[in-house]
């Protein structure tokens, strides 16, 4: 029987080749969670908007400026984009 590390281990290993296959890799780790709970806002809702991203459970440790200075590099970046003109409305881009 495996060790709950071992599983840890195993399962932390597969999380980075996919980040590394989505190209997310050489992100920070608030940019790489803000742009998945905006990925999983938009799969849930159709849009993102900032207060349901901010609100997500995977984001609770950050800061409030931390986040929309994460939100404000992956727009940046090309990995979000807006979906109106109107602030707070996001879908990935990926």
């Amino acid at each position: 029987m495996k060790s709950r590390l071992k599983t840890l281990t195993e399962l932390q290993l597969l999380v980075n080749g996919l980040e590394a296959d989505l190209g997310i890799s050489d992100m920070s780790e608030i940019e790489r969670k803000v742009l998945l709970s905006l990925s999983d806002v938009y799969g849930q809702a159709g849009v993102a908007t900032t207060a349901a991203v901010l609100s997500h459970p995977m984001l609770s440790t950050f800061s409030r400026p931390s986040l929309f200075r994460a939100l404000k590099a992956l727009e940046a970046a090309g990995k979000v984009t807006k979906m109106t003109e109107k602030r707070g409305y996001y879908a990935p881009s990926a």
